[in-house]
């Protein structure tokens, strides 16, 4: 009789833990309304016609619906942002927008600078960054000034850095 007992209570709790296990323990994964999102591209420029360095970075910020997106500047100044899930876009929102220069390369390993921070105990420092003609105001978004609202669909945004 015990051990009937102890089997129907042990039954039991291994079908509630099926039942965990089959249904899982939180909320489904939220799938984005495809029709609030958005795609981004654009041209970066200074006075309209000077383009930025290769590589240059551009990053849009939404702290509203918690998205931080980016994308490199090509040879011809043009951008375009996209979610890393290409079926569906971005949220669209209001954003804010960081301009940073491309990071200086690292020292080939083997090259003089490399060996040179080898001796000095390793290579602690970066190579020191080029002048850049991005203000500094658009190397950060806590100073960016740069806002601009995302509507949902294909968005084309262009930027004259001289003009804002």
């Amino acid at each position: 009789m015990l051990h009937n007992m102890i089997f129907k209570t042990v039954s039991k709790y291994v079908a509630l833990a099926s039942v965990f296990v089959v249904t899982g323990c939180g909320p489904a994964a939220k799938v984005p309304d495809k029709s609030q999102q958005a795609t981004v591209s654009g041209k970066v420029t200074i006075d309209g016609t000077k383009t930025l360095p290769v590589d240059t970075s551009i990053v849009f910020a939404c702290p509203e619906k918690n998205a931080t997106v980016s994308g490199k500047i090509d040879a011809l100044g043009t951008y375009s942002i996209q979610s890393t899930d290409k079926t569906v876009g971005i949220p669209a929102g209001r954003y804010k927008i960081m301009i940073r220069p491309a990071e200086p390369p690292a020292a080939a390993m083997g090259s003089d600078a490399y060996k040179a921070g080898m001796m000095q105990g390793g290579m602690t420092t970066q190579a020191a960054k080029p002048k850049s003609d991005i203000p500094d105001k658009f190397q950060a978004l806590d100073t960016s000034t740069i806002s601009i609202e995302v509507k949902p669909g294909p968005n084309t945004i262009d930027l004259d850095l001289s003009k804002l």
